[in-house]
């Protein structure tokens, strides 16, 4: 049972945080309050004692149950780039050419591999920009870039050098 303290009106719904003649905020009556109870072990559920059915933890609503329902055993790891669902196939080849480009510059393997590295490091870094979502790998799209044009580059001065030379 609940009270209006600004014009003395009581209602019998619980429900009820306001008044309906007034407006006023309702307050509990003292005699109203929930019995207490002794939890016979931790992590028991709250219960509704009009129905005795356990309650949402979102609110006072009845927790909807599905008596149907039965947890899936899989035997396949779990890895969170599935939830994620992000091909970062073309950035992670782009750093992985990049790097060899710098590392082959001395055998004229900088610039195939710069360029192939600069290639899909672009297109990398446009699936990740049109729709992230389904791409990721913006960050080694960026490396992978630079590091093909840091090999791309050193392997035309040493190509340079050498015809110089």
């Amino acid at each position: 049972m609940k009270f209006c303290p600004v014009c003395s009106q009581t209602y019998v719904d619980d429900n009820l945080n306001y008044c309906l003649s007034d407006g006023g905020t309702l307050t509990s009556l003292a005699n109203d309050a929930p019995p207490t109870i002794m939890l016979n072990r931790a992590g028991t559920t709250r219960q509704n004692w009009e129905t005795s059915q356990p309650l949402s933890p979102w609110g006072n609503q009845p927790l909807q149950t599905n008596q149907s329902y039965q947890p899936v055993q899989t035997n396949q790891p779990f890895y969170p780039a599935q939830i994620q669902g992000q091909s970062q196939t073309l950035p992670t080849v782009s750093l992985v050419l990049g790097i060899f480009a710098i590392v082959f510059t001395c055998c004229y393997g900088g610039i195939p591999l710069g360029l192939a590295a600069l290639v899909l490091g672009y297109l990398g870094l446009k699936n990740a920009s049109e729709n992230p979502m389904q791409f990721g790998g913006r960050g080694l799209a960026i490396g992978g870039i630079v590091t093909g044009v840091i090999g791309l580059l050193i392997s035309i001065v040493f190509f340079i050098a050498i015809i110089a030379g």
